[in-house]
C-alpha cells in the first residue's frame, strides 16, 4: 500500500514553469541542504521533495523550515526509478510545464533551474554539468557515451568531450542525478522503467527519449556539485553489484544487444569489481561479490526485477568489512 501525504498548495506554481522533484531516502542532511539550494534563487521552481519510505523525519523538517515546499511520502522504498515516478506523476497531475529530477545529495547553483527549463523548451532534454561536491573543480559528468559493442553507458572522458555549441554539447545520454525535460517529452518517451529500481534507469529512459525523437543536450553554461554515490556505502556497495549487474543486462536487451555483448558486459564488470578486489589482496571481498553477482544473472535469466530479494539485503547486513 503507499501512502502519501502532500504539505503546502500549489497556487503559486501557476508563476513558475516547473517542479523539480528531489528524491530522499535515508539522506535527511543531503536533502535539507539541496532544497536549501534551489530555494536560494530568487524566483525557485516549485520543490517537490519525496521521501521514499524511509520515514527519517525530513519531511516533517522541510515542512517546518519551507511551508512551501511540497512534500510526499511513498510509504516504501520503491527505488529511484519509482520514487522519481511518483514525484514525476505528481507534477503532471499538476499541470507543470517542466519537471527536473534531483539527487538529494546535490547542491543547485542560482539560475540553474530557470536555465535548464528554457534549455528543454522544444523537444529537448538537458543534463547540466556535474561536479563533484567535494572537489568542485573536478568534472563527474560532462556528457555519457554508449559502447555499442557491449550496449553499455559511460561517461564519457573529459579530454574526449566535444566543445559545446552555444553552450550546448549534444550527448547520447544524461545524467539521472539532474535531468530536466518539459511535460511533453515526459508524456511521449513516459517515466522511468521501475523494473530498473536503482542504475540504468536514466541511461534506458535517454535510449526512449532518442528513439521518440527527443534532442539530449548538456547545459555547458551551468553545473550542480554532486556527492556522487553517497547511498553506496559500507553494505550497500555489496547490493549496488547486484543492481549493476542485473540492470545493465536488462539495459542491454532492452538496447538491442546480443547475447555475446551481454557476455561482454559480464566480463567488463568482472573485471572492474571481483577481479580488482583480488589484485589488491582482498578475496573475501571478490567472492562476495561474485556472489552478487551470480544472483544478478539469475535474476535477470528468470525475469525477476525491482527491488533485490529480501536474502541479499541480509547477506549484505553481515558483509559490512
Amino acid at each position: 500500500m503507499i501512502v502519501t501525504s502532500e504539505t503546502g498548495r500549489l497556487d503559486s506554481a501557476a508563476h513558475h514553469d516547473g517542479v523539480v522533484v528531489v528524491l530522499s531516502w535515508h539522506g535527511r542532511r543531503d536533502t535539507l541542504a539541496c532544497v536549501e539550494s534551489l530555494l536560494a534563487d530568487p524566483e525557485p521552481a516549485t520543490v517537490l521533495v519525496v521521501d521514499n519510505g524511509s520515514f527519517d523525519g525530513v519531511l516533517e523538517e522541510v515542512a517546518e523550515r519551507w511551508p512551501e515546499v511540497q512534500t510526499l511520502q511513498t510509504g516504501t522504498n520503491l527505488g529511484f526509478a519509482g520514487g522519481m515516478n511518483r514525484g514525476i506523476h505528481w507534477a503532471l497531475d499538476r499541470g507543470a510545464r517542466f519537471i527536473t529530477v534531483l539527487n538529494n545529495d546535490t547542491i543547485v547553483p542560482v539560475g540553474t533551474i530557470g536555465r535548464l527549463q528554457r534549455v528543454a523548451a522544444g523537444r529537448r532534454a538537458v543534463s547540466p554539468e556535474v561536479l563533484y561536491r567535494d572537489r568542485p573543480d573536478e568534472l563527474w559528468f560532462g556528457g555519457s557515451s554508449l559502447d555499442d559493442r557491449l550496449m553499455f553507458p559511460f561517461h564519457t572522458p573529459t579530454e574526449a568531450l566535444e566543445p559545446p555549441v552555444d553552450g550546448l554539447r549534444v550527448t547520447r545520454l544524461l545524467a539521472g542525478c539532474c535531468i530536466t525535460a518539459s511535460a511533453r517529452v515526459w508524456h511521449d518517451v513516459g517515466l522511468f522503467d521501475e523494473r530498473f529500481f536503482l542504475n540504468f534507469e536514466d541511461s534506458e529512459w535517454g535510449l526512449r527519449a532518442r528513439r521518440a525523437g527527443v534532442e539530449l543536450v548538456v547545459d555547458c553554461t551551468v553545473g550542480i556539485l554532486h556527492a556522487v554515490s553517497a547511498s553506496f556505502v559500507r553494505e550497500a556497495a555489496y547490493l549496488s553489484t547486484f543492481y549493476f549487474v542485473r540492470n545493465g543486462l536488462l539495459f542491454n536487451r532492452l538496447g538491442g544487444g546480443t547475447v555475446r555483448s551481454r557476455l561482454g558486459f559480464l566480463r567488463h564488470k568482472a573485471s572492474l569489481v571481483i577481479t580488482a578486489s583480488v589484485r589488491s589482496g582482498q578475496p573475501k571481498r571478490a567472492a562476495r561479490h561474485a556472489v552478487m553477482a551470480a544472483w544478478a544473472v539469475a535474476s535477470h535469466l528468470l525475469r525477476r526485477y525491482g527491488p533485490a530479494p529480501r536474502m541479499l539485503h541480509r547477506l549484505a547486513s553481515g558483509w559490512r568489512t
